[in-house]
């Protein structure tokens, strides 16, 4: 019956992804997806889908949304007010005036934005919220697709950063190393060479989809709101972007003392600030921006806890353990085995962090005592599993292309080709690197 248990994940998952590149509401092929799981794993279906306090498909849902609403509402009410205030318009306006209108530097340059940040410690749903109102004036005035502003934030803020560039404070990468014993510095030359991988091939794929893009005749066309903004009163650049300065350097000075729960507290003092600040410009709208980001949160929130939830129950169903087993005794070594079972659970999780959790607290043991560098193993498994995160089930990718006014069937290409093929590409020269003992 274990049989019957893996062939009905694979088939949910296969109906998962699906069902979201053919448009479907994630809130519907969700929930589908866990009753498939729960029905093939002979599981009881009220409570493994409602009941279960660990491994109900509500729970899981419930969980995500518990632990994570806060940062979805902080990070979407300081977008808005960014964009209200016109200070992402001032911003992009410096920026546009340094990389021109040319469309492939617009990308490299919103993909380079966005790495600094996230690098910089900043949440990366913070860095959407902040980086969706920054970037969409150049994309308007320069006549660039929508769609293709993915390709940039692929790259940088959950490509390289995520857990390649060597000491990334990215969630992820920290927990990869706690677990292996080792710094967020170890490994720097496997991870330095997966991040030159990435950005290469990425710098190729912005020629190509640029110039399919025009030759296809496309143009703007975002479909989010936009604020209407006086542009003979928005703020200067100094005072625009002094936010995001402050709040990157709040952070970092926070995560340094460990101070718990800094980013909240960094958001909070932002966004007070911005009241502050751009009084002159919010003056009569603060009560509706309120209102507005606190809107535009509930979407990705929901939408990316729905897939989340579907991780739960496969944590307690009998064919996963049938699959954990295969992958531990694949043949291709160490690294070969650590890579595919933190793909397969990132992927099965629909978050590399999930699933690193899930892999340094049950499975690292044989890895660790295999005589492979803990170094390289680290490097293997953080890229490994937040690969598999990036697959289309992911509940993180059903709310940032809802955040970003977009669905898989447009935009989820871009993420496909980033985060899978190129990131591949990349774990695979990394474990060939680590396998003759480069760290």
């Amino acid at each position: 019956m274990e049989v019957i248990g893996v062939i009905g994940i694979i088939a949910a998952l296969v109906f998962f992804i699906w069902a979201s590149m053919r448009g479907w509401s994630v809130m519907i092929s969700a929930p589908i997806t866990a009753i498939i799981i729960i029905l093939t794993n002979q599981l009881d279906l009220a409570q493994y889908f409602i009941s279960d306090p660990k491994h109900s498909y509500l729970a899981g849902l419930g969980s995500f949304v518990t632990k994570n609403f806060l940062i979805f509402l902080l990070s979407a009410i300081l977008g808005k007010f960014l964009d209200a205030s016109g200070a992402a318009r001032s911003i992009a306006q410096a920026l546009m005036s340094k990389v021109g209108k040319n469309p492939f530097w617009v990308l490299v340059g919103t993909a380079a934005v966005a790495a600094l940040l996230t690098y910089g410690g900043v949440s990366l749903f913070v860095v959407m919220f902040a980086l969706i109102p920054l970037v969409r004036p150049i994309f308007k005035e320069c006549d660039i697709p929508w769609h293709l502003f993915v390709a940039s934030f692929a790259l940088g803020a959950t490509g390289i950063t995520m857990a390649m560039i060597p000491g990334t404070p990215a969630a992820a990468n920290v927990v990869a190393a706690n677990g292996c014993g080792v710094t967020v510095t170890s490994a720097p030359v496997l991870g330095i060479v997966a991040a030159a991988i990435m950005v290469v091939l990425s710098l190729i794929y912005y020629k190509r989809i640029i110039a399919k893009a025009q030759a296809r005749g496309e143009h703007y066309d975002c479909e989010l709101p936009e604020s209407e903004l006086d542009l003979t009163n928005i703020p200067k650049v100094g005072v625009a972007i002094a936010p995001l300065i402050i709040l990157i350097a709040i952070i970092l000075i926070g995560a340094g003392m460990h101070v718990a729960n800094i980013v909240y507290i960094a958001m909070v003092i932002v966004i007070i600030l911005c009241l502050i600040l751009f009084a002159p410009q919010l003056k009569g709208k603060v009560k509706q921006t309120f209102a507005e980001g606190a809107k535009d949160s509930f979407g990705p929130t929901l939408f990316t806890a729905a897939g989340v939830g579907i991780g739960s129950v496969i944590a307690a169903a009998s064919g996963f353990t049938v699959i954990q087993n295969a992958i531990y005794a694949m043949p291709g070594g160490t690294l070969v085995s650590a890579a595919t079972l933190s793909f397969v659970l990132g992927g099965i999780v629909g978050s590399g962090t999930g699933a690193l959790g899930i892999v340094t607290q049950n499975f690292l043991a044989p890895y660790l005592a295999s005589g492979v560098s803990a170094a390289a193993i680290y490097k293997v498994i953080a890229i490994a599993a937040t690969t598999g995160g990036a697959l289309p089930n992911s509940g993180s990718m059903f709310g940032m292309l809802n955040a970003m006014g977009l669905d898989h069937r447009r935009a989820y290409k871009h993420f496909f080709w980033i985060d899978i093929v190129f990131s591949l590409i990349a774990l695979a020269v990394v474990i060939l690197l680590g396998s003759l003992g480069v760290a």
